[in-house]
């Protein structure tokens, strides 16, 4: 594999950047005249956040795959993570999430998967795992490092105070509490595509999603608010304490 100049001297940098406290570190140093780094560090300064957003925490991301049980054996083997549940909401499309155990990094926090789903909405770094697999090959969504990324998981304490919230904020909203309308008329395909279903008209597909649909309200789905960052990067917002699953 042959590198870029561009990228040969990027890799340096990148590497620092990932040990972070290092890149604090030689920041200081830096600043007392004793190293040179080969970027522009800038050190976080926030104040206080916004008291109105207290209890809120990003919870899980969200991956389109190809092969769900694939993906579970990998991020059991490699990465040492637990199944929590699987959710087949029926033969075109499934859902995973899997954890690290919550009571610490040294092997010694031991949870059971019921334990885990129990406290699902007070935990961080989960993942979500789904899995479109229509029988036409014209709507087969086929995964790339470039679209795998569905969405992140965020916790708040209130769902309907959250939504006034981004209201007030200008923030786009995909998706209100109570509202679950995937038609192609409403305008919902940015969340359709991050269920990597991208042809939202064709017939298949409103089948597919109809026979869905029941299984989306038992799970809690309608009650969900989705949000959209600047770059089109999806939130789905969960209450604390949820309705459902």
């Amino acid at each position: 594999m042959h590198l870029s100049a561009s990228l040969l001297t990027l890799l340096p940098i990148i590497t620092l950047a990932c040990n972070h406290e290092n890149i604090a570190r030689q920041s200081q140093n830096q600043t007392q005249g004793n190293t040179t780094l080969p970027f522009d560090y800038i050190p976080g300064t926030d104040g206080p956040a916004d008291q109105a957003t207290s209890g809120y925490f990003v919870n899980h991301i969200g991956l389109l795959v190809s092969n769900i049980t694939a993906s579970r054996e990998w991020y059991t083997t490699v990465l040492g993570m637990r199944h929590v549940f699987t959710i087949r909401l029926n033969e075109y499309y499934t859902i995973m999430y899997m954890a690290h155990a919550q009571g610490g990094r040294s092997g010694q926090g031991y949870q059971t998967g019921a334990e885990l789903a129990r406290d699902k909405n007070n935990l961080a770094g989960l993942v979500e795992f789904m899995q479109y697999h229509p029988t036409s090959k014209d709507v087969k969504f086929t995964p790339t490092p470039q679209n795998t990324l569905s969405h992140m998981g965020l916790i708040v304490p209130d769902l309907s105070a959250a939504q006034a919230r981004f209201e007030k904020l200008n923030v786009t909203i995909v998706k209100r509490v109570g509202e679950l309308d995937i038609t192609p008329e409403t305008g919902n395909r940015a969340f359709a595509g991050a269920w990597g279903i991208h042809d939202l008209g064709s017939k298949e597909t409103q089948e597919i999603l109809r026979i869905v649909s029941p299984g989306l309200v038992a799970m809690g789905f309608k009650e969900f608010v989705l949000i959209a960052d600047p770059d089109g990067n999806l939130f789905e917002v969960q209450a604390f304490v949820p309705t459902s699953i």
